[in-house]
């Protein structure tokens, strides 16, 4: 067992043990290895492991055979048209100044339907996907704009769901969170999140940041006075900005203001590869 301090870039044996680790695993082919094992995704393995050979190579072990299953190959624009593309409940927004791709949940005030869970974890991973592809200047992180407003215990989904989304977070997408911002989430969504804070490992736990739009009305204000004025709507997202704080919500007004639009999602989609 091969442990290390500091795994951000991770010399290239140790890559490579993780590799030779998955060949002894067995049920995974030389194939997936070459095509779904590249450095980085193993480099993020071991940090999601903290340098541990062997618990890197299991986790992602779990992850090839998981995609095999899930069947991710066989994702395509096509399986989501209709309510699921044209509700706006999830997409990937774009990439902020770094590169880091915007990913934006809307929670709406219908509930799911309980034949939609399976096909809302194939759009959750669909959109995982999409934040990948889209990353940009080597990025390899996204940022998480979750919208609570209408959110309630009519629409909260079950559960067991919940627990689905986290794992497939946790296991299959490992170090691909930067920043997580709960917006506005009613006292109730306090149940949900309660019951999930045990099964989400510190390091996330970190990176998950609640804030309420009442801090930022003036802000918001004035983007929203600015109308289909870009000029005006620019020059108050840049008034609204902290560039010395890269990580404040004030910098990701940009998306949490502006409202989804299918066409111009689907031109993403289009972009990163999808069919």
């Amino acid at each position: 067992m091969t442990v290390i301090a500091n795994v951000s870039g991770a010399a290239p044996e140790l890559v490579e043990s993780v590799r030779k680790e998955l060949r002894g695993l067995g049920d995974v082919t030389e194939d997936m290895i070459e095509q779904q094992c590249d450095d980085a995704t193993v480099q993020r393995y071991l940090r999601a492991r903290n340098g541990n050979v062997h618990k890197a190579a299991k986790l992602l072990h779990g992850t090839l055979l998981w995609r095999k299953d899930f069947k991710t190959d066989t994702l395509t624009i096509g399986e989501f048209d209709g309510r699921t593309l044209s509700s706006g409940r999830m997409y990937i927004a774009g990439n902020d100044a770094s590169g880091k791709s915007i990913l934006v949940t809307r929670k709406r005030s219908d509930a799911f339907q309980a034949g939609e869970y399976t096909s809302y974890l194939r759009y959750l991973v669909f959109t995982l996907e999409t934040g990948v592809r889209a990353m940009k200047d080597g990025q390899d992180k996204w940022v998480w704009l979750m919208d609570m407003r209408g959110y309630s215990r009519a629409n909260s989904p079950p559960l067991g769901v919940s627990m689905a989304t986290l794992r497939i977070l946790a296991d299959h997408f490992p170090e691909r969170l930067h920043r997580c911002f709960f917006i506005d989430a009613p006292g109730i969504f306090s149940f949900l999140f309660n019951a999930l804070w045990p099964f989400i490992d510190p390091v996330t736990r970190q990176k998950i940041i609640f804030v309420n739009t009442k801090d930022y009305s003036k802000q918001i204000d004035a983007v929203t006075a600015a109308g289909s004025d870009e000029a005006a709507r620019e020059a108050a997202l840049q008034q609204a900005a902290k560039p010395a704080e890269p990580d404040a919500f004030d910098n990701y007004l940009r998306w949490y203001c502006a409202q989804y639009d299918e066409a111009q999602y689907r031109q993403l989609l289009a972009a990163v590869g999808w069919k």
